[in-house]
């Protein structure tokens, strides 16, 4: 931030005469003023009174504010969050909507009203079947038939995928539209692959109807401790005779829980979600169990402004080890 030196105020020495003391010259403000305000100091540049009196320090002080606003405002309009290398989008409201965005991964938790975002995601996961999480489900495989992408694969619960079938049945026949999707059923403990480098799987959450968080592992194959100390050919002659060679390594990179009660953190088999490199909750409770290296925090009430969840994200970092940061597309701002 720009700040214009000060003028010094120290007198300056005049020379003295032959024989005599030196004279000095008695202070004078208005004198001061009138010498030195228009040639500044040792003739350098204004100084502080001809700045004050020329309305440069205003002019200063209102680009700031200006500066401030344009930061302010660009944070405002900021889309998503990065974590950990990873872009996280969507929108998540409480009440209203929740649809979660990895673009880098092809995938989106829940759907909410479909925003735009979501549509380009192959992959969709439903964690339990309240509208606001679910809502936005056909119009997302319809948009998605509209832009001529290939039918989505839609992961659901199984306990509500005979409803989702009937729900598409109805959409169907009012809108004599096809409506293609593969409507996948996955229980907590299975495994179902999204390429070959990323599989997901379930975990079981607590809300007041059946729900599930999921977990999308990186996966990676490493060479088995036994056959370490082989050569090159030796490894790939081993491989050609069918030997199984290596181990396959799941590391867990995003868990997302959907709406839960904290108890989700005191089950075992949820482990996973709480090593995840990136977590995705609405909930940073009993903290000390979260091993991840992020948390994004969803699911706040509309009754808070975009500030006011920021500032108490930062409030909580010091309760996490974890970077904690919160998604906040979607809530309305001091500056708008």
């Amino acid at each position: 931030m720009f700040s214009p030196s000060p003028v010094s105020c120290s007198y300056l020495p005049f020379p003295a005469i032959h024989h005599e003391p030196a004279k000095t010259e008695q202070f004078s403000p208005r004198k001061f003023g009138r010498d030195y305000a228009d040639s500044g100091q040792n003739g350098t540049g204004p100084s502080l009174l001809a700045m004050r009196r020329s309305g440069f320090l205003s002019a200063v002080n209102s680009a700031i504010e200006e500066e401030e606003y344009r930061k302010a405002r660009a944070e405002v309009n900021r889309k998503g969050v990065e974590v950990e290398n990873v872009l996280i989008e969507g929108v998540s409201v409480g009440g209203h909507e929740t649809c979660v965005v990895v673009p880098s991964m092809n995938v989106a938790f829940d759907i909410g009203r479909c925003p735009a975002k979501a549509v380009h995601q192959d992959f969709l996961f439903i964690t339990h079947a309240h509208l606001d999480h679910i809502g936005g489900l056909p119009m997302y495989v319809a948009t998605r038939g509209l832009y001529g992408l290939k039918p989505p694969t839609v992961v659901v619960p199984p306990c509500i995928k005979e409803d989702v079938e009937k729900l598409f049945e109805i959409h169907r026949i009012m809108s004599r539209d096809q409506l293609k999707l593969d409507l996948v059923a996955l229980d907590v403990g299975e495994t179902y692959e999204i390429r070959n480098d990323l599989v997901v799987r379930p975990f079981r959450t607590y809300h007041v109807i059946p729900s599930q968080g999921y977990v999308v592992y990186s996966v990676r194959n490493k060479l088995k401790k036994q056959y370490l100390h082989l050569k090159g050919h030796q490894i790939k002659n081993l491989k050609f005779s069918g030997v199984e060679i290596t181990d396959t390594i799941l590391s867990p990179e995003v868990a997302f829980t959907g709406d839960t009660m904290s108890d989700f953190i005191l089950e075992p088999r949820n482990s996973d979600a709480l090593r995840s490199k990136i977590l995705i909750t609405e909930l940073i409770e009993q903290a000390k169990w979260f091993r991840n290296k992020a948390i994004v925090l969803t699911h706040f009430s509309s009754r808070y402004k975009l500030e006011d969840i920021r500032e108490a994200a930062s409030k909580l970092q010091s309760k996490a080890s974890a970077k904690v940061v919160a998604l906040t597309e979607g809530f309305k701002s001091m500056y708008t």
